[in-house]
């Protein structure tokens, strides 16, 4: 849900120590989008280190219900921060339960991404490097393939799904699920019209039972609105397939996954690397952190560390 505008200079810092890393300046931001929503970050500035790394601004993404102070974007954001490159944590329409309650439209999300780029830009950085966690990553990949920024510097993406739609059918299908895909296409279908897209068509919130896991216990369960599920996992939301739209990225490509995950397989990530230099992307690195799972729990260091290798040989 949209927050209360704060000017970006507004600022309350403080100084975070640990005795192997560097110090930080932690500053609340906001940005606000073109169709006038405002969403939080979080800009964390190293105080010292290698200057090549503090120039460059590393914007890191959410993953589905998630937000930029939680979880992996959290944890990745700090251990890069505090190995020294300048890291801006947001928050987008898809944070929290915007799937939920409506406002999570994906395809709108160039819209957020935008604006964090322009943040970035205000600050003094002239490179830039889009981090998209799962969800994330297929948002920052849809972002740089439709407006190509000139100082998008590369794509840096966690547990990326080959699609959206695809990866949610097949989960589903395994768990038979209640309603299945094909129902809930034919309802979406029935209370959206002829144009989903439109502000004032119809919408509620439905619960999908057997979503995440084989039993009705509601840890099992998915919730979207018609309207939400609609344009991230319905069977038009193009957008939300990376397999077509890394293709038109023409920036370099790192594709981290956990050798474990069962939410985003390993199998996709070769995929993705497949497709992305049979297209003609200059620069693709696909490597897989063995024993994590979709949350990198146990392998979080490693993550980071793949992450910031990343950083200093490819984009540096």
């Amino acid at each position: 849900m949209p927050h209360r505008q704060v000017h970006h200079a507004q600022r309350i810092r403080r100084r975070v120590h640990a005795s192997d890393r560097l110090p930080l300046e932690i500053d609340p931001v906001t940005a606000s989008t073109a169709d006038e929503h405002t969403w939080d970050g979080l800009v964390l500035t190293p105080r010292g280190g290698d200057r090549a790394r503090r120039r460059l601004c590393v914007i890191v993404v959410h993953g589905t219900v998630g937000n930029y102070i939680s979880g992996v974007p959290r944890r990745v954001a700090f251990g890069l921060a505090q190995a020294g490159f300048t890291v801006l944590t947001v928050n987008t329409r898809m944070a929290n339960y915007g799937l939920f309650f409506g406002g999570g439209l994906l395809h709108r999300t160039p819209l957020d991404l935008d604006a964090w780029v322009g943040l970035a830009r205000r600050m003094g950085h002239r490179q830039i490097v889009l981090l998209g966690y799962s969800l994330g990553a297929t948002m920052v990949t849809h972002y740089q393939a439709l407006t190509h920024p000139s100082d998008i510097a590369g794509l840096c993406t966690l547990t990326h799904p080959l699609s959206l739609p695809g990866a949610l059918r097949r989960r589903w299908a395994r768990f038979s699920a209640d309603p299945d895909y094909d129902t809930v296409t034919e309802r979406a279908r029935a209370m959206l019209g002829a144009d989903p897209d439109d502000d004032a068509c119809d919408d509620e919130i439905f619960i999908v039972e057997r979503a995440l896991g084989p039993t009705t216990n509601p840890t099992d369960a998915e919730i979207y609105t018609y309207r939400t599920w609609w344009f991230s996992r319905g069977p038009e939301a193009t957008h939300a397939v990376s397999a077509n739209r890394i293709v038109d990225v023409d920036v370099p490509v790192a594709l981290i996954q956990g050798g474990q995950d069962i939410i985003v397989p390993p199998a996709d990530g070769h995929e993705l690397e497949r497709i992305a230099l049979e297209a003609g992307v200059a620069e693709v690195r696909h490597e897989v952190v063995a024993g994590a799972n979709h949350v990198f729990q146990g392998c979080e260091a490693e993550a980071v560390a793949r992450c910031a290798a990343w950083l200093d040989e490819v984009i540096l």
